[in-house]
């Protein structure tokens, strides 16, 4: 999970989320984490969520913050066959208003994810 304020990454407020879900499955991961991350009471509820993926992703995320009752706008980073960002969608005035921020919280997102699936790989084998 990464944070954007002000156009500014706000990496102190970076977070992992180990997921515990089937990892072949991008939208049940997706759910863990949203529903993980709004458990958090003591963590400000967000003013944007950026999903990375299309449709689906952007139901998935819609769904399951009508599961804890909250209406934050949802905008889903659809990327090309390069895995560069092809269009942002999801909610129209968001998209317009905040198109570099969303950009900036998808590649830190994509960024941060990398960097833990690497650390998490170099780690040795429990025995």
């Amino acid at each position: 999970m990464t944070v954007v304020e002000d156009n500014e990454a706000k990496k102190s407020d970076y977070r992992k989320f180990k997921i515990h879900t089937s990892t072949n499955d991008d939208n049940a991961s997706l759910q863990e984490m949203i529903s993980r991350r709004l458990k958090h009471e003591e963590w400000p509820l967000p003013n944007l969520i950026v999903v990375d993926g299309g449709q689906a992703q952007l139901n998935t995320a819609t769904k399951k913050l009508r599961e804890f009752n909250l209406e934050i706008p949802i905008v889903g980073v659809v990327k090309d066959e390069h895995h560069r960002p092809r269009e942002i969608i999801g909610d129209e005035k968001m998209r317009h208003e905040h198109e570099r921020g969303i950009l900036l919280a998808n590649s830190e997102a994509h960024r941060f994810a990398v960097l833990y699936h690497r650390l998490l790989r170099r780690k040795p084998l429990k025995r």
